[in-house]
């Protein structure tokens, strides 16, 4: 009896394994989580091509125009700094027309607003404070991500926003 209860419990395991892979939703989910290492732990050329590569082979889009009338929340896991990427934006008529990102702590206090960590980053040519909101600005006149200039000083924080902008359009179901 002990034996057969093993058995249903091992074949119950492995089918809700297997549908989990195969369900759509968590290939999206695995795939933007390989992004965000990619991210994190590549240099800035490999980030470049891979991004937009992982991007095509899985027909992830850039341009948000297809999006449906809502607000769109997007956050990336934490990543080695203990930093969350965060966006929040609102679509009208095809159309972002607002738009709100940030990075923030684990104990919740966002990059942007932190002024001892933008006092040392501006050593590098850029704050939070400077970045984030031309990429937001980007956004809003283009529509499309890749059309967006990298911030010099800043250029893993597009790539950050990119993400969050993906987790935002799975989250919905529209990716």
């Amino acid at each position: 009896m002990k034996t057969y209860f093993i058995l249903i419990f091992s074949l119950c395991f492995n089918f809700g394994t297997y549908f989990q892979i195969e369900n759509p939703e968590n290939q999206k989910s695995a795939v933007l989580e390989k992004m965000h290492w990619l991210i994190e732990r590549s240099d800035m050329n490999k980030v470049r091509t891979g991004f937009q590569k992982i991007c095509d082979e899985n027909n992830f889009p850039s341009l948000v125009s297809g999006l449906k009338d809502g607000i769109y929340k997007g956050a990336t896991p934490f990543d080695d700094y203990d930093y969350k990427h965060e966006v929040v934006f609102e679509m009208k008529s095809g159309k972002v027309i607002s738009i709100d990102y940030d990075e923030i702590h684990r104990e919740g206090h966002a990059k942007q607003h932190d002024e001892e960590y933008c006092k040392k980053m501006l050593q590098s040519g850029t704050t939070p404070a400077i970045a984030y909101p031309k990429y937001e600005s980007g956004m809003l006149n283009k529509q499309n991500f890749n059309e967006i200039d990298a911030v010099s000083g800043a250029s893993y924080s597009l790539y950050r926003f990119k993400l969050a902008i993906l987790y935002a359009m799975l989250n919905s179901g529209q990716l």
